[in-house]
């Protein structure tokens, strides 16, 4: 059964543009790239749903007391709610996550929208007789339709060689502790959770805690600091608990700062970040506008 995107955190508004894209997880085991193209999960497979209802609100990011991110957005039902999200990380989450995007206006990341769509029964009835691929395909060409009817959006997906890291084990090993399944059938298991990632920023840095991670999870979190697609050659199929301090920007002055995101990912889990080429898909943006009125 296929895990769902199901992840929250609460926060800050000045943290929410580099830590939105580490929500936008949905893992699948054997991807070797954070973003693999749509076309590669299922090409002989042409998605037509849409939405009957959805639902744009441009949010409010200024509370003092922060605002809570998460995303809803299981591949085999309708539902797809994502609260307090950029514009690009909804394009992310349209056309693949961890997808680098090209051109657009600044507004794609210093604006923040709440968006709900939703569909009838009969939908979810013919999500469930698909493929985890097949499923997929189907949910992204249904957020793809939004952002082209609610923000005119006309974009398309280019493959290009890029700069890219591979994710590897580090020498020593791997570090991650492996997530514990609950027994309890009255409890949800790892076959049908969401990873759970809480994020903290403080005078330090940034600290991500995961529950129930994937390695897709782990590139998507360490591509939303680095800014630089992950391909994952760990060769790790598990699910994972780890905490991940690292320092920012914010915290290069401070004597008691924790370590570049490289070194922090080597030391606290196990793992290695290499520089190289890889061909990968990137979104270009010909076209967007700010959302039309509900």
């Amino acid at each position: 059964m296929p895990r769902s995107a199901n992840l929250r955190f609460a926060l800050s508004g000045a943290l929410l543009s580099s830590l939105a894209a580490s929500l936008l997880v949905l893992p699948r085991a054997n991807a070797q790239i954070a973003a693999p193209p749509a076309s590669a999960l299922a090409p002989d497979y042409v998605p037509t749903m849409t939405f009957d209802v959805a639902t744009v609100r441009e949010s409010d990011v200024t509370q003092r007391n922060g605002v809570r991110v998460n995303v809803a957005n299981p591949p085999h039902s309708c539902k797809f709610s994502a609260s307090n999200f950029p514009a690009k990380a909804l394009l992310q989450a349209a056309f693949g996550f961890g997808t680098p995007v090209l051109g657009g206006a600044d507004w794609m990341n210093d604006h923040y929208f709440t968006v709900e769509g939703k569909c009838d029964h009969s939908v979810d009835e013919q999500l469930a007789k698909l493929t985890d691929d097949q499923a997929r395909l189907e949910k992204q060409h249904m957020l793809q339709a939004l952002l082209a009817d609610r923000f005119h959006l006309k974009a398309h997906v280019e493959n290009k060689e890029s700069s890219v890291y591979a994710l590897t084990v580090a020498k020593g090993g791997s570090k991650l502790h492996e997530t514990k399944v609950d027994d309890n059938p009255d409890h949800p298991n790892l076959a049908n959770s969401g990873v759970d990632v809480q994020a903290h920023g403080g005078a330090q840095g940034l600290e991500f805690v995961a529950h129930a991670a994937s390695m897709k999870a782990v590139a998507a979190m360490i591509t939303s600091q680095i800014e630089t697609p992950i391909v994952d050659h760990s060769g790790l199929s598990g699910f994972y608990d780890f905490t991940l301090q690292f320092g920012r920007p914010w915290s290069a002055n401070n004597p008691d700062s924790w370590p570049d995101v490289f070194t922090a990912v080597q030391e606290q889990l196990g793992l290695k970040l290499e520089s190289t080429k890889a061909v990968i898909p990137v979104i270009v943006i010909d076209h967007i506008e700010m959302p039309s009125a509900n």
